[in-house]
């Protein structure tokens, strides 16, 4: 990866990445119950300070919440939740998906259009719907292990994403089997791994990692929704949010802050807005690393178009036997009859 054509990339990655790692290293420098509920607050001379929740101030930059909890531990200790679940969701997604995609396209046709009729279903059916009927039950299991919840939810949400992205890998193979390049290949006697191997593997990296963001930002959206209906990751706390019939988020994940202190917004909008903004900072920069990965790879998100690089002289059939076409002769473009 070059430094002047992904420098937006590199440096989104490295933001999220240093952020992860504040994140994992919370229990070096932050408070070890964040669930606890603090009555009265006190300053660093033993004076009373106030009762929580508190606003903006020296002594809690970004405020307290209901329980008394710092609000900026609470968003270093619940982003290596927000982190680890999106990024995990859209990997397995892409991945298994993808294997699928490329097994039904190339072995399986025959079934192919027996499996996209069968999944049409998660394409009418919004994924928030499923997802609820899915996650609603254990999602409010109050459990100490936050990652035993964890676990199940990051499998409900990649089955409910693998149909997309199977659909779309065996839509890009349809259309790459009917490029000349490819017919070359297979007219030749070359098997499907071979095309696979030779021709494919160029563009399937590049979808690949094109899918992964889009995966990313759809598993990011699906989490706020859940969070808005009070389904956190990671469970929910032994400890309510104090004064209000509210389930406490036990993981501390952005979307479920949002959640749990949405009805909060009106008395204390910076309790709401805090893990709001840092999530549509996440969203923003994954958006522009999206951008960024789209013009420099030349893909088009909802369609493919392929265009011969520049030679010196026409390839004749003589010339296939000698020197094979590889998908490294073609460059993925956009197509501007679209």
């Amino acid at each position: 990866m070059k430094w002047d054509t992904y420098k937006k990339t590199i440096l989104g990655i490295s933001l999220l990445s240093f952020l992860f790692i504040l994140s994992l290293l919370y229990p070096l420098y932050g408070p070890k119950d964040l669930n606890k509920v603090v009555l009265f607050i006190y300053d660093k001379k033993g004076e009373f300070a106030g009762v929580p929740p508190m606003p903006p101030s020296s002594y809690f930059p970004l405020g307290s919440d209901r329980n008394g909890q710092d609000i900026l531990m609470l968003i270093l200790y619940g982003a290596k939740f927000t982190i680890i679940s999106a990024f995990s969701v859209a990997f397995l997604r892409v991945f298994i998906g993808g294997m699928l995609g490329i097994i039904f396209s190339l072995w399986l046709k025959r079934i192919l259009p027996i499996v996209t009729d069968f999944l049409l279903v998660f394409k009418i059916v919004p994924p928030i719907i499923m997802t609820l009927f899915l996650m609603r039950r254990v999602s409010f299991f109050i459990e100490d292990a936050i990652y035993n919840i964890l676990l199940y939810q990051i499998i409900i949400l990649v089955i409910i994403g693998i149909p997309s992205v199977l659909l779309t890998t065996s839509g890009i193979l349809e259309e790459l089997k009917g490029k000349s390049f490819t017919l070359s290949s297979y007219l030749m006697g070359g098997s499907h791994y071979h095309v696979l191997k030779t021709q494919f593997t160029p563009y399937i990296k590049s979808y690949g990692v094109l899918m992964f963001v889009q995966q990313l930002l759809s598993s990011l959206v699906l989490i706020m929704y859940l969070g808005v209906f009070q389904i956190y990751i990671g469970g929910v706390s032994k400890t309510e949010v104090h004064g209000l019939e509210i389930l406490n988020s036990n993981s501390k994940e952005w979307a479920g802050l949002v959640g749990q202190n949405i009805y909060e917004f009106l008395r204390t909008p910076h309790i709401v807005l805090v893990p709001l903004i840092c999530y549509f900072i996440i969203i923003i920069i994954i958006n522009i690393i999206k951008k960024e990965l789209e013009a420099s790879m030349e893909i088009i998100p909802f369609g493919i178009s392929l265009t011969k690089k520049k030679a010196k002289r026409k390839h004749t059939a003589k010339d296939h036997k000698k020197d094979a076409i590889t998908a490294s002769d073609f460059i993925l473009q956009r197509d501007v009859t679209s």
